[in-house]
């Protein structure tokens, strides 16, 4: 499976699509690697705070992308958050929150994986799958979209068909979303909420921990920092840019 990923990554990034994925080890770590090494925009969304790394295996690798100029890392938590498995979840509802489209290449029954695809299709993303395991079939009679199933071994012509496979369905969605040089400077309509509540917040700003369900606010805060709609302005404390929606 490991040996797929390189494929997926360059069909995405050929079409101006970055990565978003949760550095866990196996197919996550794979996946920014090969973004690393291909120059491919990506961000890393991790379960912890920022005062720790998780996993720990990977310090090397989110070192790397901390220096880089195309990558970054996300923390779901305050720091000093204790590991629980609430941390896993929350990371993986952020991912989809800030993802375009969801493509899952392996899923136990039981998996976060899973339940990230889930997830995905609940929003109304786009879900994708590579068939082999049994949460991937499930993910399918959920309504996911079937890629094919990734190659066992590292034949030159499975792997590249597969890469296309995935750029198929990336054309089908329309072309990668808007990039960070086309600015949006007012609010979406589903983001209104929060834009009414950092307004009711005033100079002050608003701290996740404070509104009504921290989980959907970080998600929505991470969505609105790409926009250019919000900042971070003082330690925890965020604060609205854009205009208001009317």
């Amino acid at each position: 499976m490991l040996r797929a990923l390189g494929p997926i990554v360059e069909a995405a990034g050929l079409r101006g699509w970055a990565l978003i994925s949760g550095g866990a080890l196996g197919i996550d770590g794979g996946a920014h690697r090969a973004a690393l090494e291909r120059g491919i925009p990506q961000l890393a969304v991790l379960p912890c705070g920022r005062d720790r790394v998780y996993p720990p295996n990977h310090a090397r690798l989110f070192g790397g992308m901390v220096a880089s100029d195309c990558a970054g890392l996300l923390f779901a938590h305050p720091p000093g958050t204790e590991t629980n498995r609430e941390m896993f979840a929350s990371r993986n509802a952020i991912v989809v929150g800030l993802a375009d489209a969801v493509l899952v290449a392996e899923a136990g029954l039981r998996s976060g994986s899973r339940g990230t695809g889930l997830l995905g299709l609940r929003k109304g993303v786009p879900v994708a799958v590579l068939s082999g395991s049994a949460g991937c079939g499930a993910l399918i009679g959920a309504g996911a979209r079937a890629l094919g199933e990734a190659p066992l071994d590292s034949d030159p012509e499975r792997l590249r068909a597969l890469g296309c496979s995935v750029g198929a369905w990336l054309d089908e969605l329309g072309g990668a979303p808007p990039s960070a040089a086309d600015p949006i400077t007012s609010w979406p309509a589903h983001l209104a909420w929060l834009a009414q509540l950092l307004d009711a917040a005033g100079p002050a700003g608003a701290t996740i921990d404070a509104m009504p369900d921290p989980i959907q606010a970080a998600v929505a805060l991470c969505e609105a920092e790409l926009l250019g709609l919000v900042c971070e302005a003082a330690a925890g404390r965020w604060f609205a840019l854009g205009q208001r929606p009317s």
